[in-house]
């Protein structure tokens, strides 16, 4: 009888206990630290200012940011200068006349932003800089370590131009803008590997300018000059394709190894499988894209720092890609970002 009694007496106690352990979970679902995270970011104004938003990876970047954008309620607005220097310095000037939280920057080159950069900080506006650096450093950069790459895309040609069996030790840079940061850092790359590789003969450093066109006349003219040619590096897939239509059309696809750089796009890949390009090192854009939307998320939470108080660099990965594994995650396209 005693212990049925105190059975009795403990079951109401018992059910307060559950109950308080039931709206104590209530109360506690929500995920450590994510109330604080989207008070952080939620209606803070960021502007993009790219060098043209017609290229490949800036596709990929926006598409990636526009989506935490919607999903965690900070804006995204992009000032597309379409290429022209001009414009992109009156959409800077803009911008900071706006005082958005953040401005995220693609330079053209090392020094046509770099005044306003600084102007930018000063005003405590946060700037995140990607893939092309300026010579102001600001409170990030995230994008490729260009002297790597410049290392990976020579060292590549040397494989192939050095040795008993090579063709000949002659090769080609044909190279990007040459006031642009990826041009100025890639050559230290380039040069370390020609110091220890002194037999490869750079005949030609030529800027192409990012156009297929140019790049294809260059090759051209070249090719006349130098029959025996080895190797080719760039500085971008899409305007190293006017390289590979110059050696396919020479009939030396057999002959000459073309290397470059690119985002990782499925356009890259169809180059590789049409004999175009050789070799592509895939800095893979939408995840370089996510990497950028982590520090939007940083420099968005924490008001309390200072612009330009801390500076941070991050490099993203970079993928070797050619004719064998040409394919699935290293060849996205667009509808696979949204």
């Amino acid at each position: 009888m005693k212990i049925i009694r105190k059975c009795l007496f403990a079951g109401p106690a018992a059910l307060a206990m559950l109950g308080a352990a039931q709206v104590a979970s209530a109360q506690e679902t929500d995920q450590v630290g994510r109330a604080a995270y989207i008070d952080g970011v939620k209606g803070k104004k960021v502007i993009f200012v790219p060098i043209s938003q017609g290229m490949d990876l800036n596709q990929a970047w926006v598409m990636v940011w526009q989506r935490h954008a919607a999903r965690y309620g900070f804006t995204l607005e992009v000032r597309d200068p379409n290429g022209d220097t001009n414009a992109g310095i009156r959409a800077m000037q803009g911008a900071i006349a706006e005082k958005p939280d953040l401005i995220i920057v693609q330079n053209p080159d090392v020094q046509t932003y770099a005044r306003l950069l600084k102007q930018a900080q000063a005003a405590g506006i946060k700037v995140l800089q990607v893939n092309m650096q300026s010579a102001t450093q600001t409170d990030s950069y995230v994008g490729n370590d260009w002297i790597e790459m410049g290392r990976l895309e020579m060292g590549e040609l040397a494989k192939h131009c050095t040795g008993p069996n090579a063709v000949s030790h002659k090769v080609v840079w044909l190279a990007g803008v040459q006031t642009g940061a990826a041009n100025i850092y890639m050559r230290t790359g380039i040069d370390e590997v020609l110091k220890a590789n002194p037999e490869l003969q750079l005949v030609s450093d030529q800027p192409a300018d990012y156009i297929s066109e140019k790049a294809r006349q260059i090759t051209e003219t070249v090719l006349q000059q130098h029959p025996d040619l080895c190797g080719i590096m760039g500085i971008w897939d899409n305007a190293e394709v006017g390289a590979g239509a110059a050696v396919v059309a020479a009939g030396k696809q057999d002959q000459v190894t073309i290397v470059t750089n690119g985002a990782g796009a499925a356009t890259g890949c169809e180059s590789i499988k049409n004999g175009l390009l050789d070799v592509i090192f895939n800095f893979n854009a939408p995840i370089q894209g996510e990497i950028a939307a982590q520090q939007i998320s940083e420099l968005l939470q924490h008001p309390e720092r200072q612009a330009g108080s801390e500076k941070t660099i991050f490099f993203g990965p970079i993928t070797r890609v050619d004719k064998t594994d040409a394919t699935g995650r290293n060849c996205w396209k667009p509808e696979d970002i949204k």
